[in-house]
């Protein structure tokens, strides 16, 4: 058995006394590492296996760390982590205390930030290079920007003042794979469509393949023909764009070609005048055919279809559900930023290809686009991640909020998303959509009430915020019938007179198994969801006041200004006093990667965590040391 050259390679500087023989098999044991440990663990698959050969080819062309290369998203950098000293670690990446699926400068010198959102890149890399050329500093920038970040809006607003500034020492790598999760959308992407398509290049494409047929060398104009009709959309076009605003423009270059790439980046290095934007284009999923077959379902194959037990996941219920309003009422749209799989809108949209839009990373568009169709008389439903609609903030106050304009915004994966980490949770979202007037903002317990509340938002005449959790839901049966839900109502499920937790969406749940553990310390505990945490339910909240004095909060999002605050800030308002209140949420710290369970278990947002903090804050004489379930069984063993 030969000798596994990737085991060599322990820092960047190692790749260049390889020769392109060795880097082929660098590249691929690269990708089968990324293919064993992403297949069984979960991961971004598609996305790091088109990119294993330019990774390498930077690594011997710049000098990292000296020389910044900035990943837009660092979710495409695991070949870069196997070498920069991390590749003995790569078995436990996205594990909690493990490598980080992202970027991550705590873990190397070699990371200059931690991203998961895209559009960033081009940003931080242009400050980075002005930070090195102020400290006089002899130091190259790279970013490196997939075309799906190139439909943000933020991207443009980088190139617009990287062309401005023209930074030395500075180096733009587009990263050309026709993806971003979904398919691309765009001008560019049609831009190219429209010249391959256009009568007059056909025609004289035409011309030239019958003018092949009449002369001796024939069968070798034809291929020239083929290959000058695919050349052309993919030289003419790029350059145009992009010398036309300004770069000078390098390629098209195969990304998985090394020479190529390494005459490009070289090239790139010794040019003058404006800054280089080397055009390379990859094959997402590459060297592993299921992933280049189907890139999207690829893209992150970990990412939740359903529970063990059959479940449907909570995206796939909403989109059910807007697919069965679609079906009885024409005014009623989908719209996502990129996320068309991950949100279900996928799978509605080949049943309403004219009332389903993808707009490409640019969650701040798609909720302003909302708002103009609601003006125009439309129901629009915008499914986006919460830890994305972040980014569209400012569009939800002033184009929706301001207008009271009936848009649903769905903040999907809302709350503890698991091995994504600090990128990822949603643990902001009641924080910044209960503070704005007008709006209404809710969460289910589980996947029926989700339903009601879909329909809710749709008869509501107003902007409307439905927080769904991540993966399987909880598995109830689904009534035939949609209904209202009674606005800013919630309700009881379990009575008790001692103390009661008010939960808020999935640990509605975990409260309910909480109030039995407390039994079982003869503590009479009552259970109430809330479903919405604007408009309060005021009723319900000071009849918890009145019959136990005593009440838990629970929610999946960050304590500042979420569920347990405005409880709080209600029962100031009623003027209610001699009432406790014990909130329990998401803490003022960003949380790191790892399952999502036991992150739960961690951070006491589990059934056990919710009993021990209920009886630490009221019943001390009662509470034991918190014990996880991985300690008792440590303790049962003993």
């Amino acid at each position: 058995m030969s000798q596994r050259l990737l085991e060599l390679i322990d820092a960047p500087s190692d790749l260049r006394a390889l020769t392109y023989d060795d880097l082929a098999q660098v590249a691929q044991e690269a990708r089968d590492t990324i293919i064993s440990v992403i297949t069984e663990r979960g991961g971004h698959l598609a996305s790091n296996l088109g990119v294993v050969e330019l990774t390498l080819a930077l690594h011997r062309i710049f000098d990292s760390p000296t020389d910044n290369i900035v990943w837009d998203t660092t979710n495409q950098t695991y070949t870069h982590k196997l070498v920069t000293g991390r590749r003995d670690e790569f078995q436990n990446i996205r594990l909690e205390g493990g490598l980080s699926g992202f970027g991550e400068p705590r873990e190397s010198p070699h990371d200059t930030l931690c991203a998961g959102h895209a559009g960033t890149g081009l940003s931080i890399a242009l400050g980075i290079a002005e930070g090195a050329a102020k400290r006089r500093m002899d130091s190259w920038t790279i970013a490196v920007v997939g075309d799906g970040a190139m439909t943000s809006g933020s991207s443009f607003e980088a190139l617009n003042n990287i062309v401005h500034l023209n930074p030395e020492r500075f180096i733009v790598v587009l990263n050309d794979n026709g993806m971003s999760i979904s398919e691309n959308i765009g001008f560019l992407t049609n831009w190219r469509k429209r010249l391959i398509t256009h009568p007059e290049f056909n025609a004289m494409a035409e011309r030239m393949k019958a003018l092949s047929k009449k002369v001796p060398s024939g069968e070798l104009m034809y291929r020239l023909v083929k290959r000058f009709k695919a050349g052309l959309a993919g030289f003419i076009v790029p350059t145009m764009f992009w010398t036309e605003m300004g770069f000078q423009y390098l390629g098209p270059v195969d990304g998985h070609d090394f020479k190529q790439l390494e005459e490009t980046l070289r090239q790139a290095r010794t040019s003058t005048g404006p800054v280089p934007l080397v055009h390379v284009v990859t094959h997402k999923g590459h060297g592993y055919e299921p992933a280049e077959d189907d890139p999207v379902k690829f893209h992150q194959p970990s990412s939740p279809l359903g529970g063990a037990s059959g479940s449907p996941t909570y995206s796939k219920v909403f989109a059910q559900t807007i697919a069965r309003l679609m079906r009885e009422d024409e005014s009623v749209v989908g719209i996502s930023a990129a996320m068309l799989d991950g949100t279900g809108l996928a799978e509605v949209r080949r049943d309403f290809p004219d009332r389903v839009f993808d707009v490409g990373i640019a969650e701040q568009h798609a909720v302003s686009m909302a708002a103009g169709m609601a003006s125009n008389g439309l129901n629009p439903f915008v499914s986006i991640y919460s830890t994305f609609l972040q980014r569209a903030f400012d569009q939800v106050v002033h184009d929706i909020c301001i207008q009271n304009l009936p848009v649903t915004l769905i903040a999907d994966r809302a709350g503890i998303v698991g091995e994504d980490g600090k990128t990822h949770h949603g643990a902001f979202d009641v924080s910044y959509l209960r503070c704005l007037p007008n709006a209404v903002v809710a969460a289910p317990m589980d996947e029926n009430e989700l339903q009601h509340l879909v329909y809710t938002a749709y008869k509501h005449r107003g902007p409307f915020a439905i927080r769904i959790a991540r993966g399987a839901a909880a598995g109830v049966p689904l009534d035939s019938n949609l209904k209202a839900l009674p606005l800013g109502k919630g309700y009881v499920i379990r009575e008790g007179g001692d103390v009661v937790i008010l939960a808020l969406g999935k640990p509605v749940s975990a409260a309910v198994e909480a109030a039995e553990i407390l039994a079982d310390y003869g503590i009479s505990c009552g259970v109430a969801n809330s479903v919405f945490v604007k408009p309060l339910d005021i009723d319900l909240l000071l009849e918890a006041a009145r019959s136990s004095r005593r009440i838990v909060t629970v929610e999946e999002n960050v304590l500042a200004g979420g569920f347990g605050s405005a409880v709080l800030e209600a029962l100031a308002d009623a003027g209610v006093a001699g009432v406790s209140v014990h909130r329990i949420g998401m803490p003022d710290s960003f949380i790191e990667h790892g399952a999502a369970s036991d992150q739960r278990r961690r951070l006491q947002l589990d059934a056990q965590g919710i009993a021990q903090q209920a009886l630490s804050a009221f019943f001390p004489e009662a509470a034991l040391p918190y014990r996880s379930e991985a300690d008792l069984e440590v303790a049962a063993r003993v």
